[in-house]
């Protein structure tokens, strides 16, 4: 019941939605940033009855939840307002304004420099971690770096991204999630391969707008499955499909700068 009204609440079609993990106690809110907003999301949620790290739950609308699904409230850092203090609140002074605004950047505490490196740099580590594994074909290891992968994808914060990014991100996001979860659970080197040939067009359109500090190279192998590519740092190529068998077979496709 909770999570029908968690991701009921957070609902509205083509801005925004949400999906509640039971055992976690976590929503996972995919939102449009250009209509709507982290903020205007969690707000229905705890109107909705739910508090979070940033807003209380109205005393009303929790009082209303089903026994069983009222909770021990820790989160109390702010309270969302009532219609008449919405209104209240847009008649105030520039003051009170620049207040309000000083006073939620500190509840969200989130570091804002640098998105396009520091929101991807585990991210890209681990793909290029998987990739060396491969060329390695040490298949323990690449369903290592794979869960690593699939865990620093899931750790990206979109609030962060401007549009472009944020636009991107939505594409590339459940590809790239879905992927390395599907690679960190296969024990078969073979099989893991075929798997990673997947990874690549979300990681290129990714990398393509998230650029790094230094060079991305994509390199091809007319071999592996009628021509497959892959990213790499190093301009050398290491085939990760072939490992030593073919370990310099293919050629550079492109230099991402």
């Amino acid at each position: 019941m909770c999570e029908q009204r968690i991701e009921k609440a957070a609902f509205v079609k083509g801005e925004a939605a949400a999906d509640w993990d039971v055992d976690a106690k976590t929503a996972r809110i995919i939102y449009d940033s250009l209509h709507t907003s982290l903020d205007a999301v969690l707000k229905r949620i705890a109107e909705a009855g739910y508090d979070s790290e940033k807003f209380l739950a109205p005393d009303a609308a929790y009082a209303a939840l089903p026994g069983c699904c009222q909770y021990e409230r820790t989160d109390k850092h702010a309270a969302v307002g009532t219609a008449t203090d919405e209104h209240a609140h847009h008649n105030a002074s520039t003051a009170e304004h620049t207040a309000h605004e000083a006073a939620a950047d500190t509840v969200m505490a989130a570091p804002t420099a640098n998105p396009k490196t520091d929101q991807f740099k585990d991210l890209f580590d681990a793909y290029f971690g998987l990739k060396n594994a491969l060329v390695a074909s040490d298949a323990t290891a690449v369903a290592a770096r794979a869960a690593e992968l699939s865990s620093a994808t899931k750790a990206v914060q979109m609030e962060r991204m401007g549009p472009d990014l944020h636009g991107v991100w939505m594409v590339v996001m459940e590809p790239v999630a879905n992927t390395s979860a599907g690679i960190a659970a296969m024990k078969d080197i073979d099989a893991q391969r075929q798997a990673f040939a997947e990874l690549t067009g979300p990681m290129l359109t990714l990398v393509k707008v998230a650029p790094r500090g230094e060079p991305v190279y994509l390199d091809h192998c007319p071999m592996y499955a009628g021509g497959a590519d892959w990213l790499s740092l190093e301009k050398p190529i290491k085939n990760p499909f072939y490992g030593s068998m073919m370990l310099t077979c293919g050629s550079l496709k492109q230099t991402i700068p």
